[in-house]
């Protein structure tokens, strides 16, 4: 395998499936895909508010965020995202209404500092030890004004074992990518082997990460010091039922 450090703090994996996983249209698709998570029972914010974007990735939210209005602040520890995403905000003309840190999602704090704390596109349950999902969940909680709400995006065990499949693979515009997937220690572990081909190239990493449930996920956060977590199906709000797409989670400091 490629991969020496673990495959969530190693630049190579993050910039070889940049292109898998942020292809032109999920950019397209941020504004949207905003506009929904805003308009989910208990969040209230308006532009101007502190917003932080943990992890922002290339910056596909912070700078739809931005340009709605809102005081963003967008951080990951990956450095070649942090500077396409400054880049991308550059020449959408809001560098000024956001701010961009690299730094490791254990280690980010700004206390008080945020109105709305966004955790999207299943950015969370990388490490191996479960005490560092708790101690980014107590960030993600310190890092709000008192009332501010974090909303969180993710596959859960619940959608995945609705839907699983051992192989997976999806083409983009210069190649493909093959997945591979085991369910580990008792349906909380994912054991992910992702391949990349590029013309007849192929480069393989192992992706891992924890799973929760939403009942596992709500906890962690109650634990956290979060009040009111109600956990949310889909993008328009939908109950988390057997039905359920996706798992969001909307929770109050």
């Amino acid at each position: 395998m490629e991969t020496e450090r673990p495959w969530h703090e190693d630049e190579r994996f993050w910039e070889a499936f940049r292109d898998a996983m942020f292809p032109a249209e999920r950019f397209a698709d941020a504004r949207d895909e905003l506009d929904s998570v805003l308009a989910l029972p208990g969040v209230d914010v308006s532009p101007g508010d502190a917003v932080l974007d943990l992890p922002c990735g290339p910056g596909r939210h912070s700078v739809a965020l931005a340009d709605s209005g809102f005081d963003v602040t967008g951080v990951d520890a990956t450095a070649a995202y942090v500077e396409e995403a400054r880049e991308r905000a550059a020449d959408r003309g809001v560098a000024e209404a956001v701010e961009f840190v690299e730094a490791d999602m254990r280690e980010f704090r700004r206390d008080g500092a945020f109105d709305l704390a966004l955790n999207l596109f299943t950015s969370f349950g990388y490490f191996e030890d479960r005490a560092d999902d708790a101690r980014v969940a107590r960030n993600l909680h310190d890092v709000l004004a008192p009332g501010g709400t974090l909303v969180m995006d993710l596959a859960s065990k619940e959608t995945l074992a609705s839907d699983f499949r051992a192989r997976t693979w999806e083409d983009f515009d210069d190649g493909y990518v093959l997945e591979e997937h085991a369910v580990a220690d008792d349906w909380s572990w994912m054991e992910n082997t992702w391949r990349l081909v590029v013309d007849g190239d192929v480069r393989e990493f192992d992706v891992s990460h924890r799973l929760y449930s939403a009942y596992e996920l709500t906890e962690l956060l109650a634990d956290a010091g979060f009040d009111g977590v109600e956990a949310y199906g889909t993008l328009d709000g939908d109950p988390f039922d057997q039905d359920a797409e996706r798992l969001l989670v909307v929770a109050r400091a």
